[in-house]
């Protein structure tokens, strides 16, 4: 299962999602920090594409989320990555598209993860993936 993070996770990456982006876009200290600390060390910062769709709200209160996911990368959600999601969503019983987009692009990138909901992402996590959770 996952684990609680700290600032380590960041040197390898990070993977945002839905809660993150948003506790980015409201200016909360503690995901601009580890956001802020990932892009001057040069480490990816993936935001999937469906955690941006729940994020998402268009024009100027966007303005600072918009800044970030212009130098993120993003995860796509194409059709193998959807089959993915499918596969991981169902063998957990779970239903929430975005957050099992976060723990498969985590675990492809090696990423910690920065979540405002660290059980939901737990929760689509098999017991021998360890993911690095950092809570906003």
């Amino acid at each position: 299962m996952g684990a609680q993070g700290n600032e380590e996770g960041a040197a390898r990456g990070l993977v945002l999602d839905a809660g993150a982006l948003i506790a980015f876009e409201r200016a909360n200290r503690r995901a601009a920090a580890f956001i802020e600390n990932a892009l001057e060390i040069e480490a990816d910062v993936v935001v999937p594409a469906s955690a941006l769709a729940q994020a998402w709200r268009g024009g100027p209160r966007s303005a600072r989320l918009a800044r970030l996911i212009a130098g993120a990368e993003s995860d796509p959600l194409d059709e193998p990555r959807a089959k993915e999601i499918g596969e991981r969503l169902g063998s957990r019983g779970a239903s929430d598209i975005a957050d099992a987009h976060v723990v498969c692009s985590a675990l492809e990138h090696q990423a910690a993860v920065i979540t405002s909901d660290p059980a939901d992402i737990e929760a689509l996590t098999a017991g021998d993936e360890l993911l690095t959770l950092v809570s906003v």
